[in-house]
């Protein structure tokens, strides 16, 4: 057995030279900045006498003069100063600096204005960076990277971490290259050996000062980079037949390649090099994955024992076997690729239902995914009509099985192939939803739906090629709900007791929505309007448009403020048996 110093002698002491390119090639997160700061004409009049600072690059005779220094060339140049506007600092003494500088586009051929914290492009390099005010720059900006170098010595695999920190400040950057941690493959053995130890609180590493050797070898290198410019040859190493490299081309893609984790499954169970072999990497990535992120996340168990893998026959040595598979369903299954859930959803079944082949299931799984083919299974639905009918409507199953729930609570006779399989999904789940919610709606609430409208018919109002009217039926309501995706369909007992749902919409398309407006006609107070999707859509916060707007308030002023509503109808009274009695008498 070797000692600590000679496993800390096999440890390199630097990364290789080409590690940031190799970095930047893999697409770590740009880090250039731009950094800058307004200065006098004076100061502006001896940098430009100065041999680091490049031409003055002024579009103008700059009021402000501001000095500006790109990370990426390293170079400095002047540029005009934007001052800023508004309140610089927050409340909880965060500098929020607003101003900008004015800087020549030399591909355009024209001027930008950027503010502090946007991207531009350096005139000088052509450079994307981040224009950043050099009070942001006061204690410097830094980011991280780790990557794990595999070197071979005295028969010895080492995977060494790597945290490659870049630091940016005024005038000058540099970075830092610190050995975090190593694990050295030593035979069948695995030793960790660490040089930093990560404080969860603080957010950062410590230095420990020495390498220090853990007795529980914890794996925290799970699906890491990895550089593979120049991958060592593993021949008398420990994993020298474990196929390290070729599980790391199959499963790098998923980024679920784990070496530690793999080598100590490797040294339990030798025949996973097998399903490698065969091409299944990938899926023994899943697996593996899989149990490594249960343990990151509950913290019942330290990494530092080797996945098990249940649903492989570890004594069976042939890949198909080890699977459950024939060698002719192997290679479909490798075909499509597939990960664990599917093997487990194919696992669970005892025979394939009928009509449904191993090539459809693969197919369905792919389609999509084990949940939903779990649930076709499980609900015995025909399994490649199903999975072609949602395919060609553009939707999914859980809309379809919506859509059966609510045909059958609205008594529909789902036998019939026209209603069980309509033409148009969307429009017939839309529909039946409505029936649904309609039906809902006791008929003493569209008694005072009703009323409520016929009350308050004077505030229909046209201007501008813009109309405005109540809604008429609790029906409307809801249709106008999904054509919208808001939820005033829900609103029918609201307009009934005084807070009415008035309808916005163009003079040329009456019928079409478009805007809801709500209102109180009790304190003639407006409640809400609101738009599709109540103004965000597409990942966007949207803006009500200023004609809406502008009709909406000028309706308010003209309309609604000069209106009264009506009295309600007093029901007619019924006669009396004792009244009707005496007249007969």
């Amino acid at each position: 057995m070797r000692t600590l110093e000679e496993y800390v002698a096999m440890i390199p002491t630097a990364p290789p030279d080409d590690i940031e390119r190799y970095l930047d090639a893999l697409g770590r997160k740009p880090f250039a900045v731009t950094s800058y700061r307004c200065i006098s004409r004076d100061d502006a009049e001896f940098r430009l006498d100065c041999e680091d600072f490049r031409a003055d690059l002024r579009p103008s005779a700059a009021i402000r003069p501001a000095a500006l220094w790109c990370s990426e060339c390293e170079s400095w140049y002047l540029a005009e100063y934007v001052p800023a506007y508004g309140v610089p600092c927050s409340p909880n003494l965060t500098y929020q600096n607003n101003s900008g500088v004015q800087v020549v586009n030399v591909e355009q051929d024209a001027i930008d204005k950027k503010r502090n914290g946007e991207t531009m492009v350096c005139p000088l390099c052509g450079a994307q960076t981040q224009l950043r005010n050099v009070q942001e720059l006061r204690y410097g900006r830094a980011a991280q990277d780790f990557i794990v170098v595999p070197t071979v010595a005295e028969n010895c695999l080492i995977l060494t971490q790597w945290c490659i920190e870049r630091h940016i400040y005024e005038g000058h950057r540099h970075t830092e290259r610190n050995a975090i941690n190593a694990f050295v493959v030593d035979g069948r053995r695995i030793i960790k050996l660490a040089h930093y130890q990560y404080n969860a609180m603080a957010g950062s590493w410590r230095n420990l000062g020495t390498w220090v050797q853990r007795a529980k070898p914890v794996d925290d290198i799970g699906c890491p980079k990895m550089y593979a410019a120049n991958l060592p040859d593993l021949g008398g190493t420990g994993a020298e037949n474990a196929k390290l490299w070729e599980y790391m081309e199959q499963s790098n893609a998923a980024k679920t390649f784990y070496p530690v984790a793999y080598l100590r499954l490797y040294f339990k169970h030798p025949n996973v090099e097998n399903l490698v072999t065969a091409g299944l990497g990938n899926l023994v990535g899943d697996g593996i994955n899989g149990e490594m992120e249960h343990r990151y996340y509950t913290g019942l168990a330290p990494q530092t024992a080797a996945p098990k893998l249940e649903w492989v026959d570890w004594k069976e040595k042939r890949p198909a076997q080890m699977l459950g598979m024939t060698k002719q369903e192997l290679r479909t299954w490798r075909e499509y690729g597939l990960g664990v859930d599917c093997l487990r959803t194919w696992q669970e079944l005892d025979t394939l239902p009928c009509g449904v082949s191993f090539h459809d299931l693969c197919a369905a799984m792919k389609a999509i995914g084990a949940y939903d083919t779990r649930r076709i299974l499980r609900e015995k639905l025909p399994m490649m009509r199903t999975l072609n009918y949602i395919e060609h409507q553009e939707q999914d199953l859980t809309q379809l099985e919506d859509y059966w729930r609510m045909a059958a609570v609205a008594g529909c006779d789902l036998n019939q192939d026209a209603v069980r399989w309509p033409k148009d999904l969307r429009t017939a789940h839309d529909r039946m939803s409505e029936t649904i919610q309609y039906e809902r709606v006791s008929g003493k609430c569209q008694q005072a739906f009703a009323a409520m409208t016929a009350r308050c018919a004077g505030l229909t109002w046209e201007h501008d090629g813009i109309c405005i009217r109540p809604a008429e039926t609790p029906l409307e309501l809801i249709r106008e709900g999904s054509t919208l995706h808001h939820c005033v369909g829900r609103y029918s007992d609201a307009h009934a007791r005084g807070r009415i749902i008035l309808f916005v919409r163009h003079t040329r398309r009456p019928e079409r929505s478009w805007y809801t407006l709500n209102i109180d006609v009790t304190s003639k107070r407006e409640i809400q309007l609101h738009g599709y999707g109540n103004e965000f859509a597409h990942g966007k916060k949207l803006k009500i448009p200023r004609r809406v707007r502008e009709f909406v308030d000028l309706w308010e002023r003209e309309v609604l403020a000069k209106w009264q509503l009506p009295p309600e109808k007093a029901a007619p009274k019924k006669k009396s048996r004792f009244a009707a009695t005496a007249s007969v008498a």
